[in-house]
């Protein structure tokens, strides 16, 4: 079961591990905000890869996989002879500085965290997540360690206080029972409702009764 409503869509982008980005998509979009703007400058790079003839695909590195792959890819241009050994020699430099770097990324960090509608962004106050699982909420608060609170115990939090809120109501309406009117052990809802009738039908009858006796014609 997801931990999100359906309105929040999933990212599409395939690791090179095949696993699926968990963060959420941008509205009316396939990707999540970090993998749109990777999308948008692979399109930049396939067009002046064109212009120049060069033919070779790195993965996006991300994480530990895609940093190996991509230096398996680098070596097998080089034992190719694809790629001089310059071009090899700074791309095994950058994927050097990446594996070295990546231990400190986040590039998938608290799902309700991540920018799914732009328009919303200047209406989020200061210490909020940037959208809320639950339908009736837009935003939730982040706790003191500045991740989102998990969706679930949250739900459940809810649920107790809801719940609680219920228990005093029930509570209020019970002390301003008459103690003659309250459910009895082994009573149904039913046979209490038709008590009750009986009890006031013979209270007002008794009420009246009294008035007569007090007020003789």
């Amino acid at each position: 079961m997801s931990l999100y409503p359906e309105r929040v869509a999933r990212c599409q982008h395939i690791k090179i591990n095949g696993t699926q980005c968990g963060s959420p998509a941008l509205r009316r979009e396939i990707y999540c905000f970090f993998h749109m703007r990777w999308a948008l400058k692979s399109m930049e790079i396939d067009e002046s890869r064109q212009r120049e003839r060069w033919n070779a695909t790195l993965a996006l590195p991300e994480d530990a996989d895609s940093i190996q792959m991509g230096l398996g890819e680098v070596i097998r241009l080089m034992l190719t002879r694809r790629v001089d050994h310059r071009t090899a020699a700074l791309t095994l430099y950058a994927l050097q500085t990446a594996s070295a770097n990546v231990k400190h990324t986040s590039f998938e960090p608290e799902p309700t965290t991540v920018v799914i509608d732009r328009e919303c962004v200047g209406q989020r106050p200061i210490g909020a997540t940037a959208w809320s699982p639950f339908e009736e909420r837009e935003y939730e608060e982040l706790g003191a360690d500045g991740r989102a609170r998990d969706p679930w115990i949250l739900k459940q939090e809810r649920e107790a206080r809801e719940e609680h809120e219920q228990l005093d109501r029930w509570l209020t309406r019970l002390e301003a029972t008459p103690a003659n009117e309250r459910l009895l052990p082994n009573e149904s809802q039913r046979d209490r409702g038709i008590r009750v009738r009986k009890q006031r039908a013979q209270a007002a009858e008794a009420a009246q009764l009294k008035l007569d006796s007090e007020c003789p014609l």
